[in-house]
């Protein structure tokens, strides 16, 4: 019962995200007649789903806490999911039908948590594949317990560079040759991030005449130290300054030395890689101690409605970044639907405005495409091998593991295991349907994406 209640209340969102898989934090939705899966027994050949025909698959991702934007469409994905032929019927796997378990392991933003129920997923629950979703805070724990536990992974919603430089400390993203044996992911880099802001600024700075220095704050955590690596010199080679802040620790609450540090430098650009209630502070005390950049070009946050709306109209005119919007024409690869039609759906089913992670249901198409690939969905070194060599059009977008994909930024990457989808220049402005609309104002990554805006200085 415990598991039926936790699967209304995740399917449907019935109540707050806040409340959702309290106590041992995680609940599962089954797909498919198979019902739910009994632990019989733990090791890492998934023994309890071999005994059942069944194929269990784990999420652990962000429902609550200072993350739970990135969770807000997880719902609405599992929903859609569950409508799916595939996820529905089970999986046709060496001429056999293995029924379909998902389980939802809610983070609660903690780092310390996310690597504990990928031990928990893995060692009681025996999964089969686990995906881990949204920014480092989550995925990056995951991925190391996955890797050292030999258990398949999909990863999404975190730069290349920050999941990269956590399994391989002395890596080079600029000369990524080494490969996790059992996880693959999908996202942009850091470099894509400055490639889309640049394009940003020189309007910007066409448009108002204005210096080309570039205030940034990049935070002590895995993000910040990808983004130190990466932005400075593709910025510098643009004919920016760079003027990055000492590295604060997340959490921090006082950032007067480095507002101080960006007004004298005259900086007109801003840019930075925070958690989201970092920002809500540090952004609150620029305009109140006066620096007011002409355009500020944030990563990590205002990606979602929620977030955004928190702050008021102190986030009108702020430029980010999207990896997927309702305009883009890739389609469902199990039903046809397209992103602008989810998007309506989402929206009319009441979970609120579109959110870029409705994109989160190409974990479950990357998942179907290795598993029906391979001939026991139970050999983990089988289905992670076939993880690397999925080359699928989903709702995501191309996504292309072998390494071989286009949208990489030279001289960066291709990583094996990595599947790149590009970003989007996006700015929320003053809107008709909703107050905030997110409206893109450059394409340059990411041409399939309509311009449903022109670009706005922050602060005129």
């Amino acid at each position: 019962m415990e598991h039926q209640e936790a699967d209304r209340l995740f399917g449907d969102l019935e109540v707050s995200r806040r409340s959702l898989l309290k106590g041992i934090g995680f609940g599962a939705v089954a797909a498919g007649a198979g019902g739910l899966l009994a632990a019989c027994s733990s090791g890492l050949k998934g023994a309890s789903s071999a005994a059942t025909k069944n194929i269990t698959i784990g999420w652990i991702h962000p429902l609550t806490g200072d993350l739970a934007a990135f969770g807000a469409a997880d719902g609405f994905v599992v929903k859609k999911i569950k409508q799916t032929t595939p996820y529905s019927k089970g999986f046709k796997v060496g001429g056999k039908t293995y029924n379909v378990t998902i389980k939802s392991y809610d983070s609660q933003s903690s780092v310390s948590r996310a690597g504990a129920l990928a031990r928990t997923a893995i060692l009681s629950d025996n999964v089969d594949m686990l995906f881990a979703s949204s920014t480092p805070e989550t995925v990056n724990a995951v991925s190391s317990e996955a890797e050292s536990l030999g258990t398949p992974l999909v990863c999404s919603n975190i730069p290349w560079e920050s999941w990269y430089l956590n399994l391989f400390p002395k890596g080079n993203p600029t000369a990524a040759t080494e490969t996790a044996k059992y996880v693959v992911m999908y996202f942009l880099g850091a470099e894509h991030l400055a490639a889309c802001f640049i394009p940003m600024w020189n309007r910007i700075h066409s448009q108002l005449n204005t210096d080309k220095v570039v205030a940034a704050a990049f935070p002590n955590d895995a993000d910040g130290n990808a983004f130190r690596q990466t932005f400075p010199a593709i910025v510098d080679a643009a004919g920016y300054t760079f003027d990055m802040s000492a590295p604060y620790a997340d959490g921090t609450t006082n950032y007067t030395s480095m507002i101080s540090q960006f007004k004298a430098d005259d900086a007109d650009f801003f840019t930075n890689v925070p958690l989201p209630p970092d920002f809500a502070a540090m952004w609150k005390q620029s305009i109140q101690q006066g620096f007011r950049p002409k355009l500020a070009t944030v990563a990590k946050v205002l990606l979602f409605p929620s977030d955004t709306y928190s702050m008021g109209s102190e986030v009108y005119n702020v430029a980010t970044d999207t990896w997927w919007v309702p305009t883009l024409p890739w389609t469902s690869s199990f039903t046809g639907e397209t992103c602008q039609q989810m998007a309506n759906e989402f929206e009319a089913d009441g979970y609120g405005q579109w959110n870029a992670n409705i994109s989160n249901y190409s974990l479950f198409e990357t998942a179907h495409a290795a598993f029906t690939a391979v001939s026991d969905p139970h050999d983990h070194e089988e289905v992670a091998d076939a993880l690397h060599k999925v080359n699928i059009n989903a709702l995501a977008g191309p996504l292309n593991f072998t390494g071989n994909g286009a949208g990489w930024i030279k001289p960066f990457g291709p990583a094996p295991g990595v599947a790149i989808t590009p970003p989007a220049g996006v700015q929320w402005q003053k809107g008709t349907k909703y107050p905030l609309e997110l409206q893109v104002v450059d394409n340059t990554l990411l041409p399939e994406a309509k311009i449903t805006a022109d670009l706005l200085p922050t602060n005129t």
